[in-house]
């Protein structure tokens, strides 16, 4: 089972829809563009550039008012939960089981981020944690042809 699976089933973890605040002040600034593409009659290639520049950042605007990013948060602390993948060689499995194996969530991240990531492929860890260290999930995944597979 994937870790995203894992994540999602989990009763202390919810999907919460980021406040779209940036999204409406670019829709408030494309329509005072507009606006001020129709205050140059004098100028038409300046108005209707002005126009189509304001348009394509309305619909930037629009689409994260009405489709807002999603992230997860850890309900009990209420803290971001961000995702983290790091990528080694497989014959670095052992160095990477035992950093996984930690149980001081803190401690694991420093472990990790302390091997050498020399480009390979073969295994991939995938994390997921607070900033806090009060929730941590990790997977390490081995690389098999086109896919990575839970180990």
């Amino acid at each position: 089972m994937h870790i995203e699976d894992i994540i999602k089933s989990d009763s202390l973890v919810s999907e919460i829809k980021d406040k779209p605040l940036v999204s409406t002040f670019i829709l408030v600034a494309a329509v005072a563009l507009g606006y001020l593409s129709v205050t140059f009659p004098e100028n038409e290639n300046l108005g209707f550039g002005m126009m189509v520049l304001s348009v394509i950042i309305a619909l930037m605007g629009l689409k994260g008012v009405v489709w807002p990013k999603k992230h997860l948060e850890f309900k009990p602390t209420k803290e971001k939960i961000s995702r983290k993948e790091y990528y080694f060689d497989t014959n670095q499995v052992t160095a990477v089981q035992k950093c996984i194996a930690v149980d001081n969530p803190i401690h694991r991240m420093e472990m990790l981020d302390s091997l050498p990531q020399n480009g390979g492929t073969g295994l991939r860890v995938i994390v997921y944690a607070t900033k806090s260290g009060s929730y941590m999930k990790s997977q390490l995944q081995k690389y098999i042809p086109y896919e990575y597979i839970p180990m």
